[in-house]
């Protein structure tokens, strides 16, 4: 019997967006490798709750604000989905009633955090 591969959320924290980039093109992959550069002013910008809003619903204005250069592939990618309305409805409240006929209404909370730098002494 063959060993077992651990799943891919037991990657150390230190691989940062491989586990995503991985299934990406090569160009797509080259892209946000270089928007992975402006990691850190990213996010002290979203350790704000009023940018980590903004950025839910429009990310491509809230990097612009930042004077963060994003790639031609993600930059497009982000203001299509920006037109599609894609982003705007994860900041509105949605109700659901339960089986018991409680009503239940969801509220988006975004908190952003780094990964943990591999060189950084604890």
């Amino acid at each position: 019997m063959a060993p077992k591969e651990p799943p891919a959320t037991d990657r150390p924290p230190d691989e940062g967006l491989a586990p995503v980039t991985d299934q990406f093109g090569p160009h797509l992959r080259a892209e946000f490798e270089q928007l992975q550069k402006s990691e850190r002013k990213i996010l002290k910008a979203l350790a704000k709750p009023e940018t980590a809003g903004r950025f839910a619903t429009d990310p491509l204005s809230v990097l612009t604000e930042l004077k963060v250069e994003v790639p031609p592939l993600i930059r497009q990618r982000l203001k299509t989905a920006a037109s599609n309305g894609d982003f705007s409805d994860l900041a509105q409240p949605h109700s659901f009633r339960l089986p018991n006929g409680q009503v239940v209404t969801t509220t988006v909370n975004v908190r952003v955090s780094g990964a943990k730098d591999p060189k950084a002494k604890d």
